[in-house]
């Protein structure tokens, strides 16, 4: 047998590209990458992930890898192997491997063949139907093989996918080529999906018919043997005794090999449990670090916006006493009836100001709507709710200063209303003015204690740019060995559906070993018996 020489094959390595689906797949492979290329928007700080998603040109890989495989199958009655791709349809314990005898197979839930079932909600009793379609000897040229094809037709109510083309009830039935991708309750690519591929075993297996006429060379020489062979004729010939030690010797060594491929498969199965723990542990502690980062960066966040909220309120209660103080000097400016000329050159002088102000607030607005649009840019969608609340106090400051603006206008036309009776108090007007400059002197000197808090919020924005550049190179770092150790653990599960195949076929020889053995010893029982009664007549 050629168990040893296939185990000893080398493990196929993960290629750049894709393998080179038909024409029907690179349709659905491209659906599926563009689907794929512009995900929805997700908000980092939801804890609840969704169902991972594979992508698809990984899929339609791991099915090149194992349509390429041969398969080593010595059972002339299987015409095709169904081989599990995904985790769901591994899970099962009949197996990997669907083998296909019949010319019609039904698989569901509830069908009448335990390898054809699949326990699952999602799948219908009779999910579908797969079968060989013959062809008249005017359709050869239109079938793959020559003389017949492979046919799926859906019979259930959540469709059949073929390679990410669903397939429903009332659909036509489709043709099924080696390397094609069937899968039952989703798409291939998602988790909830029970894929398998198909591998047709006239194009996997191209030495099965050198093996059989193998096979069948070595019984007409054990026949020969036979009739060489001592002994009174039993109705299917005499046999030797080097023919009853040849059987026994590879029934030894049959057992021998069924035993040490249990144990190899044994050996694959802990390291793909191993592997799979390993990158689960590695998912967690990953998750939980971004987390942990995300919600430090926002409590610090919110800090900022409560210091910035405890100085808009400094700023209004400032404007405020600023108002009370303009009240109080439009009631005395109403009693004071003094010079025009110079309650005009007082107008100048406060619109002078007024301007200044004005300027200064403008800058003030310019520079927190840049800090916020840099703030906006850095932070991403981490930080909407954070950013949406800043915008709606930077309305009702805008909205503030609106109305101060109007305030003070309808303050400048009161004044020019009482220019002609501002004649008597100029002195105490004065005295005012000069209490008014100190107080704007003081507000330029908070104006620029807030421009040096700002330089310091804008160093430690940009020290958080770089902690999340850092984060994001971790997180590809972590993808690009998480894509390795899925390839690592397909090539796993290939050698393990291969092995399954050797095993099924160690053991249908086994079988026919004992039924040739059992033939044997009921021969050599008869030989005995007739030796025996030869010899009482004798």
């Amino acid at each position: 047998m050629d168990i040893k020489e296939d185990r000893q094959e080398k493990t196929p390595t993960v290629p750049k590209s894709t393998p080179s689906p038909s024409p029907k797949e690179k349709v659905n492979v491209n659906a599926s990458q563009s689907s794929s290329s512009h995900p929805p928007h997700q908000n980092p700080n939801a804890t609840s992930p969704k169902k991972a998603v594979v992508p698809s040109h990984f899929v339609f890989w791991v099915a090149g890898t194992y349509a390429a495989q041969p398969l080593q199958n010595y059972d002339p009655k299987v015409w095709g192997v169904l081989t599990a791709i995904s985790n769901n349809a591994r899970k099962r314990h009949q197996g990997i491997n669907i083998l296909l005898t019949a010319d019609e197979h039904c698989i569901g839930r509830l069908v009448d063949d335990a390898h054809f079932q699949i326990d699952s909600n999602a799948v219908s009793a009779n999910h579908c139907k797969i079968y060989r379609k013959k062809f008249a000897s005017g359709d050869l040229d239109h079938s793959p093989s020559g003389c017949s094809s492979v046919c799926l037709k859906d019979t259930s109510t959540n469709g059949t996918y073929v390679n990410c083309e669903r397939f429903k009830k009332n659909s036509s039935e489709v043709n099924i080529d080696h390397g094609d991708i069937i899968s039952f309750a989703a798409p291939p690519q998602h988790d909830l999906a029970f894929a398998f591929v198909f591998r047709d075993v006239s194009r996997s297996t191209p030495t099965m018919e050198g093996a059989a006429a193998k096979r069948k060379a070595e019984e007409y020489v054990s026949d020969n043997k036979r009739l060489k062979g001592i002994g009174i004729c039993s109705p299917d010939g005499p046999l030797s005794l080097d023919d009853f030690r040849s059987l026994q010797r590879s029934n030894t060594e049959l057992r021998k090999q069924l035993e040490s491929q249990v144990l190899e498969i044994d050996k694959l199965r802990n390291e793909n449990r191993v592997v799979v723990e390993r990158h689960e542990k590695e998912m967690k502690e990953m998750k939980e670090s971004v987390s942990i980062s995300y919600l430090h960066q926002l409590k610090v966040l919110r800090n900022m916006l409560d210091a910035k909220q405890k100085e808009l309120a400094e700023i209004s209660r400032i404007s405020a006493e600023q108002k009370h103080e303009m009240e109080d000097l439009n009631d005395r400016l109403s009693a004071s009836m003094q010079s025009c000329t110079e309650a005009n050159e007082i107008m100048k002088s406060q619109k002078v100001t007024i301007d200044e102000l004005k300027t200064q607030l403008d800058e003030e607005r310019n520079l927190r709507r840049v800090d916020r649009e840099n703030a906006e840019a850095d932070l991403k969608a981490a930080v909407q709710k954070s950013q949406l609340e800043t915008q709606e106090k930077l309305k009702r400051l805008s909205d503030a200063a609106s109305r101060r603006e109007l305030e003070q206008q309808e303050v400048i036309n009161k004044l020019q209303i009482a220019e002609k009776q501002s004649s008597l108090q100029v002195e105490s007007l004065k005295l005012k003015l000069d209490e008014t400059r100190e107080r704007l002197v003081t507000s330029d000197n908070k104006v620029r204690l807030l421009e040096t808090q700002v330089c310091k919020e804008q160093n430690v924005s940009a020290s958080w740019k770089k902690r999340v550049e850092e984060l994001e190179n971790e997180i590809k770092k972590l993808r690009e060995e998480l894509e390795s150790e899925k390839a690592a653990r397909e090539v796993a599960w290939a050698k393990v559906s291969g092995l399954e195949l050797d095993i099924l076929a160690a053991t249908r020889d086994l079988d026919f070993e004992r039924r040739r053995l059992k033939a044997a010893r009921e021969r050599i029982m008869l030989r005995t018996c007739r030796i025996a009664e030869f010899s009482i007549l004798h």
